[in-house]
């Protein structure tokens, strides 16, 4: 059992980093779409709707690099949209899911992910 779960185990770490450049990558693309909340003026639902692609990947980035470093965060989803400090002496790096309008956000302290979590205009 012992060999069962180690072995089970350095699967996953060795598929976490090929996960983690698969969903990067496919962000990095989706980022470029234009939409409804981005510029395009068109309504895209991989992109615009609840539940899209562009959420579904943000999600799984957002699970995958709790708790890692900013380096990590900076090659997997590359820069953020936005970047300022939190009161606390956190930075706040800020990914746009739909423009400023909903975004995901990550709080990090000397090159550290502290916390993830999303901002949501909730209409």
């Amino acid at each position: 059992r012992r060999l069962v779960f180690g072995l089970l185990l350095s699967a996953l770490a060795w598929a976490q980093p090929e996960t983690l450049t698969r969903l990067g990558q496919e962000y990095q693309e989706l980022r470029k779409q234009p939409g409804h909340f981005t510029g395009g003026g068109q309504w895209n639902a991989a992109v615009d709707k609840w539940g899209g692609r562009k959420h579904q990947v943000m999600g799984q980035l957002a699970e995958l690099l709790k708790g890692q470093s900013t380096e990590l965060l900076l090659s997997t989803m590359a820069g953020p949209d936005r970047r300022y400090p939190t009161p606390d002496g956190r930075v706040r790096w800020v990914y746009y899911w739909r423009g400023g309008h909903d975004y995901l956000f990550f709080d990090c302290r000397a090159s550290h992910i502290e916390r993830v979590d999303w901002w949501m205009a909730g209409e």
